[in-house]
C-alpha cells in the first residue's frame, strides 16, 4: 500500500512549496518544503537528502560495511555504536517491548532464511543457498548500556532496523526543516509531517488501496499535520522461494514470514518510530487481535482484510474523510 499526495483541487500547492525526490533507504523520497527563498529551500533539501544517505550508510543491513552490520558481526561483545544507531535501536526496542514482540528488530536471520538478502533494487532471487535455522533469540536478548552507549548481542542474534529506521531518519528530517517551514516527507509511503502548509489546515494525504495499481481510488483522506501516518503490507515487498510466496514480514515468535489475514496496516502517530512499528506488529497480529490492541491504545489505524474489508479503529473514523468501511 502506498500513500498518495494528492490535494483536493481547491488546495492547489501553492508556489512557495519546494520539492525534492530522490533514492535512499530502498524507497523513493519526496520531500515538500514552504519557504519563500527558493536559494535556501534548494540547498536545505539537498542537506536532507544527506542525512538520509548518511543514516543509510549507518543502519541497512544490505552493506556488510554499515555501521548496523559491523555490529551485528561483533556478538559477545559490548560494542560501542554512534548516537544514530543508539537511537535507532533504543526506539526499536521500546516499541518491541510495548507491543509485548509483535515487533521485534532481531528478525534479521529469519528474514535472510527466508530469502530476503538482497535490496529489490539488487534484484531478488527465487534461490537462496542452505542457511542455519534462525537462532530462537527475541529483544529481550540485546542488552544495552546507556551510560557508554553500547550494545550486547549474544552469538546469532542479529539486528535488522528496516522500516524504524526509515521513520526514525524522516522523523529527524522533519523535526530539522521544521525551523524554516511547514515540511512533509513521503519516503517511500510513510508520511511524516511537520506544520501545515499556511493556506491549508494540514496536508492533504490519501490511503491508496493495497497492490500496484495506481488507477485504483484512495480508500479514504485525512489531514496530516505534526505526526506519521505509515503503512505496513505483505501486498508489496514478495517474492517466491521453491514455489512458496514469502513477504518481508517476519512472525518474531515463529521466524517465518507471518501467516496474517491482513493485506495492510496504515497507523497514525505523533512519532514515525511508533507509527512504523505498530504497523508491523498489527499485521503479524492479523485483524482481531491487531483491532483490539490498537483500541485499547487509542491509535488511529485503517487496516485492510484479505476479502477486501477495510476496517478504521474509532479515533480514524473520527478523522478521516469519505472512509469506506466496516467495523467489528
Amino acid at each position: 500500500m502506498l500513500m498518495s499526495t494528492t490535494p483536493p483541487i481547491s488546495h492547489a500547492t501553492p508556489p512557495e512549496i519546494h520539492v525534492h525526490t530522490f533514492r535512499a533507504m530502498g524507497s523513493q523520497i519526496t520531500i515538500w518544503l514552504e519557504l519563500d527563498d527558493g536559494h535556501r529551500a534548494y540547498a536545505l533539501l539537498a542537506e536532507a537528502e544527506t542525512l538520509f544517505t548518511q543514516n543509510e550508510a549507518i543502519l541497512t543491513r544490505f552493506d556488510d560495511r554499515s555501521e548496523l552490520m559491523q555490529l551485528n558481526a561483533q556478538p559477545e561483545k559490548w560494542v560501542p555504536v554512534s548516537l544514530t544507531l543508539w537511537n535507532a535501536i533504543e526506539k526499536a526496542l521500546k516499541m518491541s517491548a510495548f507491543t509485548k514482540g509483535a515487533f521485534d528488530p532481531t528478525i534479521l536471520a529469519a528474514l535472510q532464511a527466508a530469502g530476503y538478502t538482497e535490496t529489490f533494487e539488487q534484484g531478488m532471487s527465487n534461490t537462496l543457498e542452505a542457511t542455519e535455522t534462525p537462532s530462537d533469540f527475541s529483544w529481550k536478548n540485546v542488552c544495552l548500556n546507556p551510560q557508554q552507549h553500547t550494545v550486547w548481542l549474544p552469538t546469532g542474534c542479529t539486528l535488522d532496523l528496516g522500516g524504524i529506521g526509515k521513520g526514525y531518519t524522516a522523523q529527524r528530517v522533519v523535526d530539522w526543516l521544521s525551523n524554516y517551514g511547514p515540511c512533509l516527507v513521503n519516503a517511500g509511503g510513510d508520511i511524516t509531517a511537520g506544520d501545515p502548509p499556511s493556506r491549508d489546515f494540514g496536508w492533504y494525504i490519501g490511503i491508496a488501496p493495497p497492490g500496484l495499481d495506481t488507477t485504483k481510488p484512495d480508500l479514504l483522506y485525512l489531514w496530516l499535520r505534526n505526526a506519521t501516518l505509515a503503512t505496513s503490507g505483505i501486498d508489496y515487498r514478495v517474492w517466491k522461494r521453491e514455489g512458496r510466496q514469502q513477504h518481508h514480514i517476519i512472525d518474531p515468535h515463529t521466524k517465518v514470514p507471518a501467516t496474517t489475514d491482513l493485506l495492510s496496516v496504515s497507523v497514525l502517530s505523533a512519532t514515525a518510530s511508533v507509527a512504523e512499528a505498530l504497523a508491523t506488529a498489527a499485521l503479524v497480529l492479523g485483524r482481531e487481535a491487531a483491532y483490539d490492541q490498537l483500541c485499547s491504545n487509542g491509535v488511529a489505524a485503517t487496516l485492510v482484510h484479505q476479502n477486501g474489508d477495510v476496517i478504521l479503529t474509532p479515533v480514524m473514523a473520527q478523522i478521516a474523510v469519505s472512509p469506506k468501511s466496516t467495523f467489528l
